[in-house]
C-alpha cells in the first residue's frame, strides 16, 4: 500500500456524514462496515468496545479536522476500513480541539500491527496538507476522490 487512494473503495465511504457524538460517529462506521460486509454483525459490540477503550486512553482526533479511530482485534483477517465524510464537522474530542471533518476507520488483525503503524503513518502524510484534506471533505463521490488525490504519487 504506497496511497491512501488504495484505502478507498465505492463502498466503504459515506459522504455528508452526520453523528451527533464520539460514540455515535464509531457506532455508525461500524455500522455501514457490517452493511458493505467488512465484519459481522456479531462482532459489532466487541470492535466497538475496543474501539472506545482505545478512545479513552487518548483520542485518535489527530487535529485539522481529522481523527483515525483504530484498534488491533482477533476479528478480522486483514485491515478494514471505513471513511465518514462530514462537511459540517462533528465533536470528536480532537487533540486541538476543533471539529472533525475526516474520519477513517481502521481495523486491524492483532497480528498486523506493523501494517497498522504504516497506514497510520500513510494516512497522516497524505492529509498533512490543507488542500488535500478540503478535497477529501469536499468530494461528494468516489470519482471526486479519485481525481482529487490520482495525481498525488508519496
Amino acid at each position: 500500500m504506497n496511497h491512501l487512494l488504495d484505502l478507498i473503495t465505492p463502498e466503504n465511504i459515506l459522504y455528508d456524514f452526520q453523528a451527533q457524538s464520539k460514540e455515535d460517529v464509531i457506532r455508525r462506521l461500524i455500522h455501514h462496515g457490517i452493511s458493505i460486509n467488512l465484519f459481522r454483525k456479531e462482532d459489532s459490540e466487541e470492535i466497538i468496545d475496543s474501539l472506545l477503550t482505545r478512545e479513552k486512553s487518548m483520542s485518535t482526533g489527530i487535529g485539522s479536522g481529522v481523527a483515525i479511530p483504530h484498534c488491533s482485534v482477533n476479528l478480522v483477517d486483514d485491515l478494514k476500513v471505513v471513511i465518514g465524510l462530514s462537511k459540517l464537522g462533528i465533536d470528536f474530542e480532537a487533540i486541538d480541539k476543533l471539529p472533525v471533518h475526516i474520519f477513517i476507520l481502521l481495523i486491524v488483525p492483532k497480528e498486523k500491527f506493523q501494517d497498522h503503524i504504516k497506514t497510520l503513518a500513510l494516512i497522516a502524510k497524505t492529509l498533512n496538507l490543507k488542500e488535500e484534506r478540503d478535497k477529501f471533505i469536499l468530494a461528494t463521490s468516489y470519482d471526486d476522490i479519485i481525481s482529487a488525490f490520482d495525481y498525488v504519487k508519496l
